[in-house]
């Protein structure tokens, strides 16, 4: 063989070996990427129902606390209304008897005046026996 067709082969070869690992790479490269893609789009897939779980939980935790309040809403409305009945029933004693005490001192006052009234009449208008 002369040196030139050394050479030839020599690049051939090489030619070939650079061809398949180009080949080689491509494909596992072509295979990586469909490997990627799908574990992609699954990993998304799981994600978006997860999104979508914690969504209804959202929402059936907010009904919940929705309920909740409403609930206490009402214990609170009922306790209003009755703390107002009783402190409404209290005023209405209270007024009752401090009408009756300034009745009762209205009555004590007129009794007093009457008294002193007497009494001044008695002193200046009738002297004292001597």
């Amino acid at each position: 063989m002369t040196e030139p067709q050394v050479w030839v082969l020599i690049g051939t070869f090489a030619a070939a070996v650079l061809g398949g690992m180009t080949f080689s790479t491509n494909l596992i490269m072509g295979s990586l990427t469909k490997v990627i893609t799908a574990n992609t789009d699954r990993l998304e897939a799981r994600i978006d129902a997860l999104r979508h779980e914690t969504v209804s939980e959202i929402q059936v935790t907010r009904f919940r606390i929705d309920s909740v309040e409403a609930g206490l809403n009402a214990k609170i409305d009922s306790v209003e209304a009755g703390l107002n009945a009783k402190i409404d029933s209290v005023e209405a004693r209270l007024s009752s008897q401090i009408e009756s005490v300034e009745s009762r001192l209205r009555g004590d006052m007129a009794r007093i005046d009457s008294d002193v009234t007497a009494i001044a009449k008695r002193v200046w208008n009738d002297p004292p026996a001597a």
